[in-house]
């Protein structure tokens, strides 16, 4: 399997893809609305399956082949509230020849409170095929996180809209740094000053745990 083709192929239906989910979910949102209201979570799998339909032709056209519709057997969702689910649909993409030359991941962020998608959805590539090490690579926060993307927010309805108190949460993985040495440095400065330097900022900490020989400290604070 070429590395870079799975890349080019989903780069190359970016533009379809992008304005076929917006106008599904634009023209058609009271009706999906109304789905959702009387059957739940089944209003996406009818919305991915429309909005999808015009990649899946272009994928066609320029020779590739792929399981058509949306099966919940070829997704997981796993990730986030119940205001912001976020799910992973793939399909398995296929040559003339009935080669596989990768996967198109589908991420899309979905309320379970109405229908609402909290962020733009994105397709992405994977260079594996199989069903276990497409769950395994999807499992790594790495492989769905872009911290080089700027996330399209959607405006919520009136009913998500956060009321009461909101929180934010950050980490830190040098504080275990402040725990080499003899028992004075231990209770001295370095440690102190740590955590001085958060809660300077309004960060209250409110846990640590090991992680791979280090130890991993979570703030918390109150969000503005």
């Amino acid at each position: 399997m070429e590395k870079a083709l799975i890349h080019a192929i989903v780069r190359n239906v970016e533009n379809t893809f992008s304005n076929s989910w917006r106008k599904v979910y634009e023209d058609k949102k009271e009706q999906l609305t109304q789905m959702f209201e009387e059957y739940g979570d089944r209003a996406y799998g009818v919305c991915i399956q429309e909005f999808m339909i015009p990649v899946l032709e272009q994928l066609r056209a320029d020779g590739y082949s792929a399981k058509a519709g949306f099966n919940r057997k070829d997704s997981v969702e796993n990730w986030g509230p119940p205001e912001e689910r976020e799910r992973c649909v793939w399909y398995v993409l296929y040559d003339d020849n009935g080669t596989s030359v990768g996967t198109m991941v589908l991420q899309v962020y979905h309320s379970h409170r109405t229908f609402h998608f909290p962020r733009a959805p994105r397709l992405f590539p994977l260079e594996v095929t199989e069903r276990e090490p497409i769950i395994e690579t999807l499992s790594k926060a790495t492989t769905r996180v872009r911290w080089d993307l700027k996330v399209e927010r959607l405006t919520p309805p009136f009913e998500l809209q956060a009321g009461g108190e909101m929180w934010e949460y950050a980490t830190d993985v040098a504080l275990g740094d402040c725990l080499q040495g003899g028992e004075m440095e231990h209770s001295g400065w370095t440690l102190d000053e740590a955590l001085s330097h958060w809660g300077r900022y309004g960060w209250e900490l409110v846990s640590v745990m090991p992680a791979d020989g280090r130890i991993v400290a979570f703030f918390k604070r109150r969000r503005q």
